[in-house]
């Protein structure tokens, strides 16, 4: 789909008479602007800029080949009397490269310079190397090998095989009729070599004297490898594709003219049908350009000469240029750029000297979505809004007298530019006529000029760019009323303007016809150009400058519309496939563009992408067919063509375009045409409420007004999901900062939302809403009311009441709605249902005649707890009366509602007592003693709540319940002091000894035991003074010594443990875990979590075999302890170290207070001598041990231990730390929370008198 466009044609001096062209590669990044031209026998230098001369660097008689030596920066020339000589390219200095003493016939080295192959007058192919060593020498005329030879398969006898449209003559015909039909020495007796483009290979076209002019194929080193099958006519020129699939030589039949194309192998493989005869109109030179995209024909005639380009598409040959050049300055040659990113830059030199450098681009005429292709005198025009017409098919076909060139086209009106440089306009692209065109010829300064960049640019006006001597003219077309001398209608230059440097690419300012943009080659600028009032042009200003040049450029719209205001931004695509928004990079890689609405879509090798031209964001990207390029786009269809690197056609609703239709669709409250696209593109329909839910919400009799089939609501209900979509799955095309929800609305309760709002909207008498309503009670889990919906109506109209019964079970399961309609006590519901879900008789008559059968409220007890509805199966059970009470409590015991029990029976006092026991003994078989003794109270069970008290030590509820059973309340206390102060509970047990015992010593012993040394001082200064000095006083001092030795010991201990925990810590890094781990025993990793593994260099992952799992409880915690053992030597030493520590510093952490309170009585003993010192050094013990072991957290708990995704980095990238990965799985046994350093709260409340 495809055109050839005219970039440029530049028109340049050469050297008069040449006969080859010489192009030198890029020098640092750059083109030479010097090139080398064969004329006369000689060798010329000429620079482009034409200042200077041209210059002789080499003279030698009859050069039959030259080629420009990149790697040696010479210039290989051969001659007809076998000379071959290097030129230097800067110095002109000459050195013998090699002589041949029978002449040279033609030279050609391959494309990447490291052979040349000779053909001698002798017809001798001699091949050779680039410093001229022989590698091969063999006759033109050498057969083949018998192998290699064709063989006839034997498909039947030439007279009975259909011959198309030569006839049955041709079935008479012999082989020597249709071999060679003219004497040999008739033919042009030239020969021809030609190189496939990775040099492998190459093809000498040759006469021989028996068959006449045919081919051979050699490969690199010399070697005949095959020979071109019998064929009449061919022609002298040959050229082999550069990407090596097919050799290309003219031929001729008696019918038709045509470019035969050959395959490696000699054999005919298709052919390319030329428009004209050869025999009036000879091929003079065949090339292909190096990329292999353009086949250059080159004919000549006694009037003109002509060259025609050829594309591939689709296995058609489209015909997309013809340049044609008179006779009065003809020809010498073409060639087709080498050069890195000139692939399609065409260099023609005329006998006069003029050199012509035309450098063409692809691109895609489209307007809209109509999109025109090139064929000769055929335009192919295709309306892709109306249909998808895979090429080389169309929708429409355009005939004309000439050659088309050019295909633009603007708004309505169109225009193609012939090669006779005549303008066809048609008004109307969509409904255009070959009858309504108006043809318009140049003036006579027109007519000599090649025009490119030909655009529509108003109504009146057309814009074409011409280009000489490094300079551009911008041109100004007017056709509108404009006739020559002869009264034709014509066009002529309205106005000039010209810019130095080449401009390769012009851009039309959408719908605004007084602007337009240009871009250069030399310097990568883009500038703005104006329409003046006085119809000049003039340069504004440059509006973006690129590093370097684009081949392609578009203006378009990035925001608001042609209506009220907007801005634009230039699209630019370089050679090098970058994509550009006003100089700002969007994208590499990038093969083709498109502007569809308010996005900018570009592919690459095989994703395509979508930018917002407000922001210029890519909002989101999809996967395509490898090579696809960008043809078109409908933009009110959301519809993106698509052509495969093969040709055909591919067309694609992305998501993101659709989205934006939809969204539109929306704003306007057009619902039946938004959910009609959502639903052919596959959009989840809760888009229609998400795009905006205020909207939606205030708007919802509008959106029931309007869908008209009550299955789109179905269908709409049905998708309801509780997720915001603009946020999840359609967030490309949505703001989250900009979506507003109603006071009301929470989106995890969409679904019940929307639900209830269409109820509110639809009225159930209506028809149309029947079935959305039962779907929204079924979103709703709502069963219920819809099979009443469908009850009621049935009283009305069966049938109705059948479909709507039938695609309610096609939304719930037969058995839950089964279920459902026994859940409405209502039988004949119940039948209804049933018989039309198709259940067996045999399964529900019985059972619903066995319910009918029973008293009412009986009946719905057993149809409840037949539906596990057991809180309403018991409600209806206590109607039953008392007589069910035995069933009722069982029925209670059974199903744990005892609360519901509790709440049905309130009026039943005497049963509610049996429950209330019965809920204690549940209660205390749970171990939930203390609400167990509650209600066994409540029931009247006072022993039973008393029994239950006592467990749970609640000594306040026992004397209480001691008091009403009038058990002695001092027996019941002092039973209770002795599991107080085992759990404990000192201050408690000295309370309930102090209320009920008088025996002071008791009440001492007591508080002595708790160590409550404060309160005891506190009751012997108030009652006795001679315990505290008999008693009180020892047992402090005792306490005191006992505990600054347990801080001593304690300091001790984790000292050591740290100690033992950093020298294993050392060893491993000295030695590595494995090698410290040797002696384990494999049959504990079993203890590593299920995603964590050890690996020791005593055994490898499969010799472990099936040993024991310890799944039991009891095994699993013995090789628990086993793990956390603090024995010297335990492979996991270091994992029970930390734990012991973590638990030893919690624990100091919790000595805080009792030391504290130790010494602050040890201060109130104020006649004992030992206890101020005792409580300092307590004090000051209890400080270094808290200094010590708050120093030593961040040491013993160190980073490695919390994993924070360690583990993760270590298995990545190439070099994997296996020695971090195996410590990782270590620390992955310390339970979560030991593995953080526990919290040392200091409290800093120390006893200032003691410091």
């Amino acid at each position: 789909m495809r055109n050839l466009k005219l970039q440029y044609c530049n028109e340049l001096d050469a050297v008069a008479h040449p006969r080859r062209l010489l192009l030198q590669p890029e020098l640092n990044g750059g083109a030479s602007d010097t090139s080398f031209v064969v004329a006369d026998n000689k060798v010329y230098a000429v620079q482009e800029s034409g200042d200077v001369p041209p210059k002789v660097i080499a003279d030698l008689p009859d050069i039959v080949g030259a080629e420009f030596l990149q790697l040696d920066n010479a210039i290989c020339v051969a001659s007809g009397a076998g000379e071959v000589i290097l030129v230097d390219a800067q110095t002109g200095a000459t050195s013998e490269g090699t002589f041949c003493d029978v002449g040279i016939e033609s030279m050609a080295w391959s494309p990447n310079q490291e052979v040349v192959a000779f053909v001698t007058r002798t017809h001798n192919v001699v091949l050779m190397t680039s410093t001229f060593d022989v590698i091969a020498e063999q006759p033109l005329d050498a057969e083949l090998a018998p192998d290699q030879q064709f063989v006839n398969v034997g498909w039947g006898k030439k007279e009975t095989q259909f011959h198309g449209s030569e006839g049955k003559q041709a079935a008479k015909q012999t082989a020597s009729d249709s071999t060679v039909s003219h004497d040999v020495q008739e033919l042009n007796q030239d020969v021809s070599i030609s190189w496939r483009g990775d040099g492998a290979f190459f093809v000498v076209s040759f006469v021989a004297a028996q068959l006449g002019r045919t081919f051979k194929v050699y490969d690199s080193e010399g070697k005949l490898h095959h020979t071109a099958e019998k064929s009449a006519n061919l022609k002298d020129a040959v050229v082999w594709r550069p990407t090596g699939n097919w050799i290309a030589v003219p031929q001729q039949f008696p019918n038709k003219s045509t470019i035969a194309l050959f395959e490696k192998n000699g054999l005919r493989h298709r052919e390319l049908v030329l428009p004209f005869d050869l025999h009036d109109e000879p091929v003079v030179q065949l090339r292909w350009s190096e990329d292999s995209d353009i086949l250059a024909i080159r004919t000549a005639t006694k009037e003109e000469q002509r060259v025609y380009l050829y594309t591939i598409g689709n296995y058609h040959w489209y015909l997309k240029q013809v340049l044609i050049f008179e006779q009065t300055d003809p020809l010498a040659l073409l060639h087709w750029d080498t050069r890195v990113g000139a692939e399609h830059a065409l260099h023609i030199l005329k006998k006069s000297g003029k050199h012509l450098v035309y450098r063409w681009a692809f691109a895609v005429d489209r307007n809209d979505a109509v999109v025109g292709v090139i064929d000769g005198k055929r335009l192919f025009l295709t309306d892709f809004d109306e249909a998808i017409v895979p090429p080389p098919m169309s929708q429409h076909v355009l005939n004309t007298h000439s050659y088309i060139n050019v295909f633009t086209s603007h708004i309505t009106t169109m225009c193609v530019y012939t090669s006779y440089r005549q303008i066809h306009l048609f008004e109307n692209i969509k409904q255009f006529s070959e009858e309504r065109v108006k043809t318009l010829v140049p003036d006579a300064e027109l007519s000599r000029l090649q025009l490119a960049n030909l655009t529509i640019f108003s109504k009146h006006y057309l814009l074409a760019t011409h280009s000489s001597a490094g300079s551009t003219r911008l041109l100004l077309l007017s056709y509108k009323d404009e006739v020559n001398e002869q009264g034709e209608p014509c066009y002529r230059v309205q106005s000039s303007l010209r810019i130095n440097g080449l401009v390769n690419a012009v851009a039309v300012a959408a719908h605004a016809m007084d602007k337009f943009y240009v871009q250069t080659v030399n310097n990568g600028h883009t500038y703005e150009v104006s329409l003046q009032a006085d119809k000049t042009l003039k340069v504004e200003r440059t509006y973006v400058q690129l590093a370097q040049p684009a081949d392609h450029i578009d203006w378009v719209i990035s925001d608001g519309s042609i209506w009220d205001g907007y801005t634009g931004c230039l699209v630019t695509l370089r050679n090098q496939h970058l994509l550009h928004i006003d100089g700002h990079h969007i994208g590499e890689d990038v093969t083709s563009f498109c502007v569809v609405g308010n996005y900018l879509v570009y592919t690459q090798i095989n994703a395509m992408h979508f930018v917002r031209l407000k922001d210029r964001r890519q909002v989101a990207s999809r996967n395509i067919e490898r090579g696809a390029k960008l043809v078109t786009a409908v933009d009110h269809k959301a519809r993106v063509v698509l052509q495969l690197p093969r040709g055909n056609l591919e067309a694609i609703c992305p998501r993101v375009l659709v989205l934006e239709l939809v969204g539109g669709l929306l704003n306007e409250k057009k619902y039946q045409k938004a959910m009609q696209m959502a639903r052919k593109q596959r959009i989840n329909l809760n888009i229609i409420f998400d795009h905006d839910v205020e909207k939606f919400v205030v708007s919802a009799d509008d959106f029931l007004r309007e869908i008209k089939e009550s299955q789109w609501l179905c269908l709409f209900l049905s998708e309801l999901q509780n997720e915001d979509f603009t946020k999840g799955m359609y967030s490309s095309n949505y703001d989250a900062a900009k979506q507003i929800y109603p006071s009301d609305y929470r989106v995890d309760q969409k679904v019940e939302y929307v639900c209830r709002l269409l109820l509110r909207q639809m009225n159930e008498e209506d028809k149309r809403f029947r079935m959305p309503v039962i779907t929204a009670y079924v979103k709703l889990g709502c069963l219920e009311p819809a099979l009443q919906l469908i009850w009621k109506e049935k009283k009305v109209d069966a049938s109705l009441a059948d479909q709507l019964l039938q695609y309610l079970l096609y939304l719930v399961d037969v058995n839950d709605l089964y279920n459902v309609a026994l859940g409405t006590y209502d039988f004949g519901l119940v039948l209804f249902v049933a018989q039309k879900s198709q259940k067996d008789p045999k399964e529900f008559l019985p059972y619903l005649n066995e319910l009918k059968a029973l008293p009412v409220d009986y009946r719905k007890f057993r149809i409840d707890d037949h539906l596990k509805k057991y809180a309403s199966a018991l409600s209806h059970l206590a109607s039953c009366g008392e007589e069910h009470y035995d069933e009722a409590s069982e029925f209670i015991r059974k199903h744990g509602l005892y609360t519901d029990g509790l709440a049905i029976y309130r009026e039943h006092k005497e049963f509610q007592k049996t429950i209330y026991v019965a809920y204690a003994d549940h209660l205390r078989a749970s171990a939930k003693l203390d609400n167990a003794s509650i209600m066994y109270e409540r029931g009247g069970e006072l022993q039973q709540a008393l029994l239950s008290a006592k467990h749970t030590l609640d000594w306040q509820r026992v004397l209480v319940l001691a008091k009403k059973l009038g058990e002695p309340l001092d027996q019941v206390a002092q039973s209770l002091v002795g599991p107080l102060q085992q759990q404990g509970r000192h201050m408690e047990a000295y309370e309930l000894v102090k209320e009920h015992c008088d025996d002071r010593k008791r009440q001492l012993d007591v508080l002595l035991e708790g160590h409550l040394y404060s309160r005891a001082i506190y009751v012997a200064g108030l009652e006795d003074e001679d315990v505290l000095a008999e008693k009180i006083e020892p047992a402090l001092l005792a306490y005191g010594t006992q505990l600054h030795s347990s801080l001593q010991a304690d300091l001790e201990l984790f000292l050591d443990y740290k100690q033992r925990l950093l020298d294993i810590r050392q060893r491993q890094e000295k030695y590595g875990v494995g090698n410290i781990d040797a002696n384990v025993d494999l049959e504990e990793v079993d203890l590593l979590s299920d995603t964590t593994s050890l690996h020791s260099s005593r055994y490898s992952g499969t010799s472990r075999g099936t040993g024991k799992t310890f799944r039991s409880s009891k095994n699993r915690r013995k090789h628990q302890r086993k793990l956390f053992s603090l024995k010297p030597g335990n492979p996991f030493e270091d994992i029970a170290l930390i734990d012991a520590l973590h638990n030893h510093v919690t624990k100091i952490a919790q000595q805080q207070q009792p030391v504290r309170d130790t010494c602050k009585a040890l201060l109130q003993l104020a006649n004992a001598a030992d206890a101020d010192p005792l409580a300092a050094a307590l004090q000051r013990e209890f400080k270094t041990l808290l200094q010590v072991v708050n120093a030593a957290l961040d040491e013993i708990w160190t980073p490695e231990l919390l994993g924070n995704g360690m583990m993760a980095q270590h298995l990545t990238g190439p070099n994997v730390d296996y020695l971090a990965l195996q410590k990782e799985q270590r620390y992955a046994l310390i339970s979560p929370l030991k593995r953080f350093k526990p919290q040392l709260i200091v409290m800093d409340e120390q006893l200032e008198i003691l410091q």
